[in-house]
């Protein structure tokens, strides 16, 4: 069963691109579905515990996880041989990490402005209709106090950053390079699905989501190294938090 799950090595055809494809929309699909099943079980089970902020704690580093987990098993099938080198990469460049945190903190302090100059111009409804329904009484990151503000702060400045990079900058980008186009197909597409998936932002936001996605792709291609591009979105992340904190 593997042989017929594994990628190519390398594309020789139109047919065999076409299946890469396929793969990857399948596998990125079931990822998906299934860490969101799973996550969503556990906290119905145990939810009922802790308070209303802890849950959303617990269910976002949960879902990360098995996304994480995840991933992991499906570059194991994509990847047979050298899986961890195919996915992580071969090596560390700390000219990468200093580009990396430059460049995200250029983002930050330069993009951000363009996305409030956008949302000024454009009615602020998101790419995603908003439903009718109330919304939780969720305590927002920088209001939370003591054990859950410490949570909250690693999740999301390393390890939603780092689930996310697993996806997009991993196994996926990495199963899309293997296509004849290449970069051409890698990069456009996990930057497409990257800015989609981030849709409940504002206009402005998604494209600076869009311009991150970006860096982050050439930044894998250029270096080949994940932890890179982790590095690079984490700090996007941290500098953003502090942005907001000293408003």
């Amino acid at each position: 069963m593997r042989r017929f799950i594994a990628l190519p090595d390398p594309s020789r055809s139109a047919l065999d691109d076409a299946l890469i494809v396929l793969r990857m929309a399948i596998a990125y699909a079931a990822l998906g579905l299934l860490a969101h099943q799973l996550a969503g079980w556990l906290m119905r089970e145990l939810g009922h515990y802790f308070h209303i902020d802890t849950q959303f704690l617990i269910l976002d580093a949960l879902f990360a996880a098995l996304i994480m987990l995840g991933g992991l098993g499906l570059a194991r099938v994509l990847q047979p041989r050298d899986t961890l080198q195919w996915m992580f990469g071969r090596r560390w460049s700390v000219t990468g990490a200093l580009i990396g945190m430059a460049g995200a903190v250029l983002m930050v302090w330069l993009a951000d402005p363009l996305a409030d100059w956008i949302d000024i111009r454009l009615p602020d409804r998101g790419v995603m209709p908003e439903g009718n329904a109330a919304p939780q009484a969720i305590t927002p990151l920088l209001e939370l106090s003591g054990g859950r503000f410490l949570a909250g702060l690693m999740l999301a400045v390393l390890w939603v950053p780092m689930a996310e990079e697993w996806i997009f900058r991993g196994w996926l980008f990495r199963g899309l390079q293997r296509t004849r186009p290449g970069l051409l197909v890698a990069l456009p597409a996990t930057t497409l699905i990257f800015s989609l998936l981030h849709s409940f932002y504002s206009p402005g936001g998604v494209l600076v989501i869009g311009m991150l996605g970006l860096f982050l792709g050439w930044l894998r291609w250029r270096y080949d190294q994940l932890w890179l591009c982790v590095l690079a979105h984490a700090t996007y992340n941290w500098v953003t938090l502090l942005r907001v904190a000293v408003q």
